[in-house]
């Protein structure tokens, strides 16, 4: 999951909104799509894989669609350059979309589904040595996050609720997911929120020891991401996004029903992961259909969390997938 990178607080890159990338691919597609060609911001995360799954088995090509997946440092990033313009369609965690449409930095719709929590996907780890041992053991340490006001501290902050631990006490490091590992090693951080491969990876090069599973609880089966797009780009180019919806419908059922595809489609784009690692990380559910009561749990979540200073229907954000 990664995915739990977002907000309009970047862990790599500044928030500045990016300048459009003109209409150098604008031209029509074949089989009348309005694009022959989209640029697809994702995250080296196992949440899209079915991304890279559905490009390796050209079902966009056969649907007269081509892709460019553009590799983002954080879900954040991607909903930035999707305002922008830079690309037309952003994967990242729900609260990137969420926030900025509550705060009207972008008109967004929720377009895909990706990853859902499952026991294991995403946990509160700390380094072999450490002295936490339990929850209760995080009040007043310093957890690595993606950023703040994201999946990632909103996971932190429930469990930390449920374990009897007041949030306001928590000390926040902001970083990306690869380098965690290290700041566990040398102690810079007390804890880390993890998400897979990471937690695989942690555990092997690091020796790193779970605390709590954030998969489970109030949180279990939440989802964590997504793919969204402009309501203008829907507008203007619905047969291509209607294009873009059926193959990764196909490419969710499929992998959904044989995470085998899953594991040996991440070597192929996530860096450090081989194929023995890619047979032991933990992996989600992947919905082939956009539920807005499943979703509606993460804009609850953030407003719970004072992320959100109101509740935001996401129903009103989400464009159906084709039959």
């Amino acid at each position: 999951m990664v995915g739990l990178l977002v907000c309009c607080v970047l862990v790599l890159s500044g928030c500045s909104l990016l300048g459009g990338r003109g209409n150098a691919d604008a031209g029509p597609g074949s089989g009348g799509l309005e694009l022959a060609r989209v640029r697809v911001g994702a995250l080296p995360s196992i949440d899209v894989a079915p991304l890279h799954y559905a490009q390796r088995q050209r079902y966009f090509a056969e649907a007269g669609l081509e892709v460019e997946i553009v590799t983002v440092p954080s879900g954040a990033e991607s909903v930035t350059q999707l305002v922008g313009g830079s690309l037309d369609i952003a994967f990242s965690t729900y609260p990137a979309f969420v926030t900025a449409q509550a705060k009207g930095a972008g008109d967004l719709k929720i377009v895909a589904e990706a990853q859902s929590a499952k026991p294991g996907t995403s946990v509160i780890a700390t380094g072999p040595h450490s002295a936490i041992r339990r929850p209760q053991d995080l009040a007043g340490r310093t957890v690595a996050v993606t950023a703040v006001g994201t999946m990632a501290s909103a996971l932190v902050e429930a469990t930390a609720r449920v374990h009897g631990v007041d949030p306001r006490t928590l000390k926040w490091a902001q970083m990306g997911f690869p380098e965690m590992t290290a700041a566990l090693q040398r102690g810079d951080v007390d804890a880390a929120l993890l998400a897979e491969p990471f937690i695989t990876l942690a555990r092997k090069k690091a020796g790193a020891r779970v605390v709590v599973d954030t998969g489970i609880g109030p949180t279990e089966g939440i989802p964590y991401s997504g793919y969204g797009v402009t309501t203008e780009w829907a507008q203007t180019h619905p047969k291509t996004l209607a294009a873009f919806q059926r193959v990764m419908k196909k490419a969710q059922q499929e992998c959904d029903a044989d995470n085998t595809k899953i594991r040996d489609t991440l070597p192929t784009y996530v860096p450090t992961m081989d194929h023995e690692t890619a047979q032991l990380v933990t992996i989600g559910a992947f919905h082939s259909s956009i539920e807005p009561t499943r979703i509606q749990r993460v804009p609850d979540l953030l407003h719970a969390a004072g992320i959100l200073d109101k509740r935001v229907n996401i129903h009103d954000m989400i464009i159906p997938m084709p039959q």
